[in-house]
């Protein structure tokens, strides 16, 4: 049985594993307050959670279905985590582990519609405390496809699947209760009113993360205090800071008491724009994901909500939209892009030259009018409505930005960028500087002290000892703050 337990580990996989762990005796449910047992029954069969929702309930973050995946004990999902790279304390709780889906919203325009999602669950088996914060977890990028979310732990995203484990799994190790939505589109993937899920747009995965932390209340209805906490890497650094954005105009159940981002993308979203003038420095071969992929998967699933499916290809050149779309429906975030090289060799292959003419004056210098081109007019706004400012209420909230020197995803005078438009909103920021800390170690490295200052502003615990390198906030090798030099400008969405 053990060695069971130690090859899933490693595997990280869901299916056979799970129906011949969740079978033993060894691995029957432990011992645990009502308040952290479902109040829904979740016996859903797991492949209908994937399929057509039936008819959505009114109320967002309603659970619509509900399935048991598996329980995992301390000692063997510390074993996962640090498969995975995990270096922090020894895990003080199992996990008991479900997926759900819940009723969520979607931006489209001129109105908003009905949508859905489906999460994973991590319930702790020694929770941390009697009542505990709700956590919604936003993970990083993945690709727009069906196959890419992480509750489905496929083979095609498994280039990118330890970094949402090692967000995740410290999170109910360390005692906590926290949901971790696909993000709303990957369910039921490309059925009639159902848009891929926004890459990046604010307004679609902010909503999706506030409502999965409404769907865990209903799951837990006597499990949590009033706080919500909103903890993200990457991508999902950006869709815990649109969340903690949009939350006093859309609504959330509690008051956020907490954020924590790691390696966040906030910054200038005109970036999408500005990608043509540099796509030289960028060839597909090379850097196929960032910044290639994401400016494929941007336009496209934007233009799908905003305009309908009918205009989702309209970037792009006319002889290679079928292309296009087959590589937004079918792939994930991997070290090679096949699909893309055999398009071009840069971006600026793929995109008609009208719209690269449209939007890259406009996206690399914002003194630069759009002069009524209409094309112009939409994406710059579009691209401005990717990172919203945060308003009074938001600023006040705590907020954790974690970040490693040595990142090449996001580099440092990239995050120079983020740090200065949170400062320039007021947030009540904090910063946890890594030395020698990548993209992805930043995750690894500091998943403990994330705990600790959760616990110590929702759970009454002591406040962590500063991280190395914080007091003196974003410095180059001469000690010299980072500054954010490179296109596009800052202040294109002031």
């Amino acid at each position: 049985m053990r060695k069971l337990i130690a090859f899933c580990s490693l595997l990280l996989v869901n299916s056979a594993c799970k129906t011949s762990l969740s079978s033993t005796k060894e691995d029957e449910p432990l011992a645990a307050s009502s308040a952290f047992l479902p109040s829904n029954p979740c016996s859903d069969a797991a492949q209908t959670l994937y399929g057509p929702p039936g008819t959505l309930p009114e109320s967002k973050g309603a659970i619509i279905k509900c399935t048991f995946d598996e329980e995992v004990s301390a000692t063997d999902l510390d074993a996962r985590a640090r498969a995975v790279g995990y270096e922090g304390d020894a895990f003080t709780s199992g996990a008991r582990i479900y997926r759900v889906l819940y009723r969520t919203e979607r931006p489209t325009q001129p109105q908003p519609i009905p949508g859905y999602s489906v999460a994973t669950v991590y319930i702790p088996t020694t929770p941390r405390a009697a009542k505990l914060p709700v956590i919604a977890v936003g993970r990083g990028s993945r690709g727009q496809a069906a196959a890419c979310p992480p509750s489905l732990n496929s083979p095609e995203a498994a280039t990118v699947q330890p970094d949402f484990l090692a967000m995740a799994l410290p999170l109910v190790g360390g005692g906590y209760a926290a949901i971790a939505p696909d993000y709303a589109g990957y369910a039921n993937f490309g059925a009639q009113d159902n848009p891929p899920s926004g890459y990046a747009v604010a307004a679609d995965v902010g909503r999706s993360l506030l409502d999965g932390g409404r769907a865990l209340r209903q799951l837990l209805p006597s499990a949590f205090t009033n706080d919500v906490v909103l903890v993200g890497h990457s991508q999902g650094g950006h869709s815990v800071l649109s969340s903690l954005a949009l939350a006093s105009s859309y609504g959330v159940d509690g008051n956020i008491a907490a954020v924590v981002t790691y390696a966040p993308l906030w910054i200038n979203q005109e970036a999408f724009g500005a990608i043509f003038a540099v796509a030289n420095q960028y060839p597909i071969a090379t850097t196929p994901n960032i910044p290639n992929g994401a400016a494929i998967w941007y336009h496209y699933t934007a233009g799908y909500l905003y305009d309908g499916p009918e205009h989702a290809l309209d970037p792009f050149k006319p002889e290679l939209r079928d292309q296009i779309k087959a590589f937004v429906n079918t792939a994930c975030w991997t070290p090679k892009q096949p699909q893309l090289e055999a398009m071009g060799t840069t971006v600026r292959d793929l995109f008609t030259t009208e719209f690269q003419w449209a939007v890259t004056p406009k996206a690399i210098a914002d003194i630069i009018p759009c002069m009524g081109n209409h094309t112009c007019q939409k994406w710059v706004a579009r691209y401005k409505s990717e990172r919203p400012h945060l308003d009074a209420a938001a600023a006040k909230v705590p907020l954790l930005l974690a970040y490693g020197t040595e990142d090449i995803a996001l580099v440092p005078v990239r995050m120079a960028c983020a740090i200065d438009r949170l400062r320039q909103d007021k947030a009540n920021l904090s910063l946890c500087i890594q030395p020698g800390a990548s993209h992805s170690g930043i995750v690894r490295k500091r998943a403990t002290y994330v705990n600790d200052w959760i616990a110590s502003l929702t759970l009454g615990g002591p406040s962590p000892a500063a991280c190395p390198g914080s007091d003196k906030g974003l410095v180059d090798d001469s000690g010299a703050p980072v500054a954010c030099t490179r296109l596009p400008s800052n202040h294109g969405d002031d």
